[in-house]
């Protein structure tokens, strides 16, 4: 059984990296007059592939505003950019997906980052003028298929500690605290002889 300086070594070890990781802004909630706005990664908080861009939603009371496609305009700024992104009609899930400039070119966060998505125009007559702030992980996040050097092919993956999500280091922390818990507890009180 681990003694207590080990468990508390770890302890120590699971909270500095929970407090080191870095805040990942993936989502960002906003109320606009009587508007609820959702801002959130395609694809967050798994990544599939490459695909990269913003989706939102806007509610009052729990309904979907639909049509937001003919009212509002998008830009991304980030990396020294702005991007005009198409707002599509909603998705079958009820998100406005923007993955694509206006030119038809696919949204590439360059690298990941802080980016800004504003959105202008207005919702239902409801003037709206709003940014929403989010960082993305490290891109690309999958390896590109094509010829790879052989050294690149034998190599072990690295590990970007800023596309770790926070929740991922905050479960550290807590499986450091849940056994250090649990090394406390069973451990008896010296000085106690077995029968």
């Amino acid at each position: 059984m681990p003694s207590t300086k080990t468990a508390i070594a770890t302890l120590v070890a699971c909270v500095a990296l929970a407090v080191t990781a870095p805040l990942a802004a993936a989502h960002v909630n906003r109320t606009v007059g009587p508007y609820t706005i959702l801002v959130v990664l395609v694809e967050e908080p798994v990544y599939a592939d490459n695909h990269a861009g913003f989706q939102f939603w806007v509610r009052r009371n729990e309904v979907p505003i639909l049509g937001l496609e003919q009212s509002i305009t998008a830009v991304a700024t980030g990396h020294d950019q702005r991007i005009k992104l198409t707002v599509p009609k909603i998705d079958g899930t009820g998100f406005y997906v923007l993955d694509h400039a206006v030119d038809g070119a696919a949204f590439d966060p360059g690298g990941g980052g802080a980016w800004t998505l504003e959105l202008t125009g207005s919702i239902d007559g409801t003037s709206l003028d709003a940014s929403f702030p989010v960082t993305f992980p490290s891109y690309p996040r999958v390896g590109v298929t094509g010829q790879m050097p052989a050294a690149a092919a034998t190599a072990p993956p690295s590990v970007d500690l800023a596309s770790v999500p926070v929740l991922v280091t905050g479960g550290f922390a807590v499986t450091g605290l849940l056994g250090l818990f649990l090394v406390v507890r069973r451990r008896r009180p010296r000085g106690s002889a077995a029968a």
